[in-house]
């Protein structure tokens, strides 16, 4: 069955668009099964948490946990998020998708590297094996789509709890990956969820139509 995945910086209205996307296609008699992934999972997640409560590696690389990955263990880190992402990709994406559902996600994989690459400071990350082989992943969902908006919009969205560099770069890596799987772009920074919700059904309908 279909995989619809959406990616893109927080605050760009992913959420909005997947749920209102759920509702339309369940009521077309479809089996449908919501997805997400966020930055670090399962090994990684129990890792950063033990490391945050030693000085050496307290920091801002990994917002969420407030660790600072140095460099000597940067690339052992980006194996222990890619190993601790695959059970999620299973789990929520490709058993659903084989047992029938049609699996709509607000965020996959295209955010997973974006967050590596970021949280590593690695500008070359996408270079690496393992994300040429998440890329390679990424290209063959049904529908891909980048859902993102200007700088100043996302700044506002997010009431300002952003850092600008952070964001700005984020963006940019956004911006890379969206070319490289070929994802379709909606940028709501001026459109209304109406809008942005027809422009998101004009390309699943083809797959849903019955």
């Amino acid at each position: 069955m279909p995989i619809v995945y959406l990616f893109g910086p927080d605050g760009s209205g992913k959420s909005t668009l997947a749920g209102m996307l759920i509702r339309r296609v369940s009521k077309k008699g479809f089996k449908v099964k919501l997805s997400w992934m966020r930055g670090t999972h399962t090994l990684a997640s129990i890792l950063a948490r033990f490391l945050s409560k030693f000085p050496t590696f307290k920091g801002s690389d990994n917002p969420y946990y407030g660790i600072f990955i140095p460099s000597r263990i940067k690339r052992l880190w980006q194996l222990i998020e890619f190993m601790s992402v695959l059970p999620i990709l299973l789990y929520r994406f490709m058993l659903p998708s084989l047992f029938g559902y049609t699996v709509i996600a607000e965020r996959y994989l295209p955010d997973f590297l974006v967050w590596v690459s970021l949280t590593t400071r690695d500008e070359d990350y996408l270079k690496r094996l393992e994300a040429r082989f998440m890329l390679a992943l990424s290209m063959k969902a049904d529908v891909k789509v980048y859902v993102t908006a200007s700088e100043a919009e996302l700044i506002k969205r997010r009431k300002g709890e952003v850092n600008r560099d952070f964001l700005h770069r984020q963006l940019k890596l956004y911006d890379r990956i969206a070319k490289l799987v070929g994802a379709h772009k909606i940028d709501t920074t001026e459109s209304s969820v109406e809008e942005t919700l027809n422009e998101l059904l004009s390309l699943v309908q083809p797959l849903v139509a019955t």
